[in-house]
């Protein structure tokens, strides 16, 4: 409309004259609607991140409604539904390698199974993915049968280091040489398939083919940690280098981690399923880790649920260094490289004041 009446003014009294026309007031007001409109142009492109947020009455039974409210708000917000798909399968990545008192809790992986069956999941199709037999076994998580670690209560265990869900076709490849102890896979494979791996496979690092082609999606399950290379040891490390063979390579230097996490991750088949992201601060670590260290270990009732792994880091990371200023240590520098890398290619958001963590009300008599 002002555009319509300066055009009038132009066509009829010539520049000076409308000039003379307008008063200051309505200088004032299109510079404010001009200013308005540009401000909310940059506000459409500083997208939010959600973290989900409840606290727990307990570390036990109050994981089950737990973790179902934090699921539905989600769901009715995004309008995506955890059902079964044309696969019927489901993958929740654990993370033991902690070891027991910093794993991810028992009672979080059993609500999740017992959610995933009101969705229609047998438990036969829960998958339960963790890289390290060691760890697993020293976790506790696992049910020891005569062989090896094959089930959590009715739900499978798949263990990637046993080399069995890995296929030659489908790896991250770079040019960081692996460590001597990292060449595993060569030597437990059939010598007929030697023929993949040539001298260029040691750069090789294999990608878990049942979370790329055989669940219909998967479920992040990590634990707050600081890590010596990394600077924190969470999400985006649990759902990446935790799920590749020959990662040790990696933690070489922080540059090398944070990449390899962002490339791996930026991977389509690898994260196209990958739906959500849980922090239990049952028990978290803020110095010395990613071993246990009870004398740094700290405990929050409060789950965390996103779909954005940086996010949570974020705030991983965050915690981790309140906890080093109260007591004296270095923090860890921010900003930290793997979320810079992972930020930068789309993987979420990095930056605090562009986190919203919504507080999902929980029923404390559970």
């Amino acid at each position: 409309m002002f555009s319509f009446y300066l055009s009038v003014c132009f066509a009829n009294f010539g520049f000076w004259s409308c000039a003379s026309v307008l008063s200051k007031s309505k200088y004032l007001l299109v510079f404010l609607l001009v200013f308005l409109e540009s401000m909310l142009l940059i506000a459409e492109e500083e997208k939010k991140s959600i973290v989900r947020e409840i606290q727990l009455a307990n570390f036990d039974q109050a994981y089950i409604n737990a973790v179902e409210k934090l699921i539905i708000d989600y769901e009715e917000s995004s309008g995506t539904y955890l059902i079964p798909g044309d696969l019927k399968k489901v993958a929740l990545k654990v993370d033991t390698r902690s070891g027991l008192g910093l794993s991810t809790p028992a009672n979080l992986i059993r609500a999740l199974i017992i959610f995933l069956e009101k969705r229609g999941f047998n438990r036969d199709a829960i998958l339960i993915i963790d890289y390290s037999t060691f760890s697993l076994k020293t976790s506790h998580i696992g049910t020891k049968s005569k062989f090896n670690l094959n089930s959590f209560e009715g739900c499978p265990i798949h263990l990637l280091d046993s080399n069995e869900f890995y296929e030659p076709d489908w790896f991250y490849e770079s040019p960081i040489p692996p460590l001597l102890r990292d060449q595993t896979l060569i030597d437990v494979l059939p010598k007929n398939s030697l023929s993949y791996y040539n001298g260029s496979s040691y750069r090789k690092s294999f990608l878990p083919v049942p979370l790329l082609f055989e669940v219909d999606f998967w479920i992040n399950l990590a634990v707050c940690v600081d890590h010596p290379v990394l600077g924190v040891g969470g999400v985006l490390e649990n759902a990446s280098l935790a799920n590749v063979s020959n990662h040790r390579r990696f933690y070489a230097n922080e540059a090398s981690g944070a990449a390899a996490i962002a490339e791996i991750l930026g991977i389509p088949e690898m994260n196209k399923s990958l739906v959500l992201h849980f922090v239990s601060l049952e028990h978290y670590q803020f110095i010395g880790g990613p071993k246990f260290n009870a004398y740094y270990s700290r405990s929050q009732p409060i789950l965390r649920m996103s779909c954005d792994p940086v996010a949570l880091d974020c705030l991983n990371l965050n915690l981790i260094n309140f906890h080093r200023r109260k007591n004296g240590f270095v923090e860890i520098a921010n900003p930290n490289l793997q979320l810079k890398y992972a930020s930068g290619i789309g993987l979420g958001i990095s930056d605090l004041e562009l986190i919203d963590i919504v507080i999902i009300k929980n029923n404390p008599k559970q």
